[in-house]
């Protein structure tokens, strides 16, 4: 009598095939990639600082200045901050074309300078007109 046993079937997956079609699959993409290189759109030519002008910065252009104790001055004049208001709406309805410039020193409280911010606003000054120059050094 003859016994025939079945030999054993192999389980898992076979690896070598895959690895096959990975390869190809990576010289492919390798092959068909494009590398980005730069590309000049524009041709611009700069002006360089000699071609600049030597003429005066904008003189409609006022400088509320925030001291280290929470003092202010508007255009070198020291201003009470319930007068604050007053004085920027007077000065708008006087010279229109004016513009006011926070500087901030460093040191002065950031409170303070949003609080200085809402009275603009108050004043009738939108805020986005009105650049800032914040002079606080790095802490360490």
């Amino acid at each position: 009598m003859n016994i025939y046993r079945k030999s054993g079937v192999v389980q898992g997956i076979p690896i070598v095939p895959m690895l096959d079609i990975l390869t190809i699959l990576l010289i492919f993409f390798i092959v068909h990639t494009e590398f980005k290189h730069q590309v000049n759109v524009l041709q611009l030519t700069l002006p360089q600082t000699h071609h600049l002008s030597g003429e005066r910065g904008d003189d409609s252009l006022t400088l509320l200045e925030i001291a280290q104790d929470g003092e202010l001055a508007l255009g070198g004049k020291k201003v009470a901050r319930d007068e604050l208001k007053n004085v920027l709406g007077e000065l708008m309805r006087t010279a229109p074309q004016s513009r006011i410039q926070v500087a901030a020193a460093d040191g002065a409280p950031i409170g303070e300078l949003v609080e200085i911010l809402d009275t603009i606003t108050a004043a009738g000054i939108p805020v986005e007109q009105v650049p800032l120059r914040i002079n606080y050094a790095a802490q360490p």
